[in-house]
């Protein structure tokens, strides 16, 4: 998510002043200006604040840019009606635009399956492992489980995936936690992986060092893997966790032009069938343009996490209003987190105006929502 201004009212502290003063004053508001030094300006919109006369502040208005959000925000902030709206149309622009032209080559998402595969295949076959998986896709590509070096268009991460698929073992021993049958050594040096041996196994001892080897150029969409096997390295290693929850993140905004809201972005499991969810909708949007479908006909099949693009001007009050409603804790999380930016901004310009702007248990030291109350302050004052 990203925010600028990009233009607002010159002066808006000694514009909002001078439009106060005039309504006690017998002379214009140009004379006004006039004689209005900024720090004039500043005690008496500090004085206009104390007394909530808010009316005046209705002559400056802020355009932010706003990149980067959902359109599920996008419902949310237009029922803010005091405001203007541009939005990116999803008529006019295709996100997929790029993929419709150059499909990805089927020929290279073939090769990675091959060497996951093989690696899975030899993996099972020397660890003893009979309950073998993609049967189908190893009949279809005639794996026979070769080493590293005898498979054609290898891909070394693909394929240490399949044998950690195939033969890794997760365990918890706090110095060695990735445990694989000493046989397996010649493919992880193959791969120039750093490897320990003890007795007669193969050992790991930085497993976030290894998770991020095999998954983070992966396709959480197409490529091979066991999703099991995955999630267990998450819930094993909190610095893997961590580092691959972000890599998901930045593959579904740019394989999806989507997001994710905050509530699945701490979970692998979560996001991973937020993927696929957004993997179904995007498969289907392309059809369906690839059939002749009008793009604005085939986007009411796009997700409500399909980013969009805004430029929006508020006045002050208007932006007082929203500032009230979306920071406070219990907005959700996406608007709340796009408020405190706007709010950060406009503070730089015009300080004095936004002193008090924000949630209202801010400014009054209580929470007005009673029950409803994050509680974060007492609902009530004493």
């Amino acid at each position: 998510m990203k925010v600028k201004i990009i233009a607002h009212t010159p002066e808006p502290e000694k514009t909002v002043a001078a439009a106060a003063r005039l309504c006690y004053s017998k002379i214009s508001a140009t004379e006004i200006l006039e004689n209005f030094s900024q720090e004039r300006a500043a005690a008496f919109i500090k004085k206009l604040m104390d007394m909530g006369h808010m009316s005046p502040t209705e002559h400056v208005s802020f355009t932010f840019a706003i990149d980067g959000v959902s359109r599920t925000l996008l419902a949310q902030i237009t029922r803010h009606r005091i405001a203007s709206f541009s939005v990116q149309s999803l008529r006019y622009n295709n996100p997929f635009d790029e993929e419709i032209a150059n499909p990805k080559d089927q020929a290279l998402i073939e090769s990675e399956s091959i060497s996951y595969l093989e690696g899975y295949a030899l993996s099972s076959k020397l660890s003893g492992n009979s309950n073998l998986k993609n049967h189908h896709k190893r009949k279809q590509y005639g794996i026979e489980g070769l080493m590293p070096q005898d498979v054609e268009n290898l891909h070394k991460a693909a394929y240490v995936r399949g044998v950690f698929d195939g033969a890794g073992l997760i365990c918890d021993d706090s110095e060695y936690p990735l445990v694989f049958p000493q046989e397996l050594k010649s493919v992880f040096d193959v791969a120039g992986l750093d490897v320990s041996l003890k007795e007669d196994v193969v050992l790991i001892q930085n497993p976030s060092d290894f998770g991020m080897y095999i998954y983070e150029n992966m396709d959480f969409a197409e490529s091979l893997y066991d999703e099991n096997k995955f999630l267990s390295l998450c819930e094993r290693d909190d610095k893997f966790q961590k580092q691959i929850l972000a890599v998901m993140q930045e593959y579904i905004d740019a394989k999806y032009y989507a997001m994710a809201p905050e509530s699945i972005t701490t979970k692998p499991k979560a996001l991973l069938s937020y993927i696929k969810g957004l993997d179904a909708c995007k498969k289907c949007y392309i059809d369906l343009v690839n059939m002749g479908i009008d793009q604005e006909d085939a986007r009411y099949i796009l997700p409500h996490g399909t980013q969009t693009r805004i430029v929006m001007t508020m006045n002050v009050r208007s932006l007082y209003n929203f500032f009230n409603l979306r920071c406070c804790e219990r907005a959700q999380t996406e608007i709340r987190q796009l408020a405190n930016m706007m709010l950060e901004e406009v503070k730089k310009i015009a300080p004095g105006l936004f002193e008090s702007a924000g949630a209202p248990c801010e400014a009054l030291g209580y929470c007005p929502e009673g029950v409803l109350s994050c509680g974060k302050y007492p609902s009530y004052p004493n």
